[in-house]
């Protein structure tokens, strides 16, 4: 769950212009694609930084829940569950479980473990 959250505020954070799909390996590695043919993965170290292999963003969180990115992002997920990123976005989940961002982004999570952005 909490990858799933990084994976979505992290999503909100990059501005990305085609429709993601994302995934979780058996090695707990998250595989990303988008519609624009760009594909990385998500690895997380030993010490809890997540790093980028696109673009070599590492994430960490602090001990107060912020994540902060190495390219000046953060977000912190508020006492309703809403996430909010210091670029003004703002994630919510819908009761059947769609993640919908305040500009117009949507992800939902199939039963077989695959969470698709549009």
């Amino acid at each position: 769950m909490k990858k799933l959250l990084f994976v979505i505020a992290m999503f909100g954070a990059v501005s990305v212009e085609a429709a993601c799909t994302y995934r979780t390996d058996s090695l707990g590695v998250v595989r990303y694609s988008c519609g624009g043919g760009t594909a990385g993965s998500l690895r997380t170290d030993s010490l809890g930084t997540m790093t980028d292999s696109v673009t070599g963003t590492r994430y960490r969180t602090d001990s107060l829940g912020t994540t902060r990115g190495s390219d000046g992002s953060s977000w912190r997920t508020d006492s309703l569950g809403t996430i909010r990123s210091n670029d003004g976005t703002t994630w919510r989940k819908d009761s059947l479980g769609t993640w919908r961002s305040n500009t117009g982004t949507t992800c939902r999570t199939s039963s077989l473990g695959t969470t698709r952005c549009n």
